[in-house]
């Protein structure tokens, strides 16, 4: 009877041998930091999607029906022009539990304090702004598109919130009009 000797190949000296998954250390650290960014990002794009609805139907403080909607509708594209990246990169879109209750909490804040709420979301898209485009910049060749959407988008968002602060509403909701008029979004249900 002949006895074979079974040798056990390490998963990545197979997945080497089969050419699959052949991706550097380099790369594989630049595709988790690239994926963790997306991630960052749909959190934030899941927050205002909920925050945006919810408020709608009663704006807090000098925001109005109309821009939220609006918001809403850029929000609801960005899904639709981020699914790409998104699944690519296997980040999940679905909003879950602790995306609502974060949500939920911001709502609570914007209704209560209108005007601090506000100012902390100017803040924040400021910040978001720098962090969008750190992940840009870090965005593999072929989603030029998708990143730049993804750039002005929040960038859109920061100059209505800019304006909407310093108390010009009209010129707060011109801002979103010229960004929904430049991606020519149309009204469409997106969910």
């Amino acid at each position: 009877m002949m006895r074979y000797k079974v040798t056990l190949l390490p998963v990545n000296v197979v997945n080497l041998i089969s050419g699959e998954n052949t991706m550097t250390k380099t790369e594989k650290s630049e595709f988790r930091a690239f994926s963790k960014g997306l991630k960052y990002e749909r959190l934030f794009r899941n927050l205002g999607k909920q925050v945006f609805s919810e408020l709608q139907n009663q704006p807090p403080g000098c925001m109005t029906s109309s821009s939220l909607e609006l918001l809403s509708k850029m929000e609801n594209h960005n899904t639709v022009v981020m699914a790409p990246v998104r699944e690519q990169y296997g980040v999940n879109s679905d909003i879950g539990c602790k995306d609502k209750l974060l949500a939920k909490m911001v709502t609570l804040t914007l209704k209560a304090m209108p005007y601090l709420g506000a100012r902390y979301l100017e803040g924040s898209a400021e910040r978001f702004v720098c962090q969008l485009k750190e992940i840009e910049a870090s965005s593999p060749d072929g989603y030029e598109t998708q990143m730049t959407y993804m750039v002005e988008h929040e960038e859109a968002l920061h100059g209505y919130l800019v304006h909407l602060n310093n108390g010009d509403q009209q010129r707060a909701h011109s801002v979103l009009e010229d960004f929904i008029s430049d991606y020519n979004i149309q009204k469409v249900n997106y969910d």
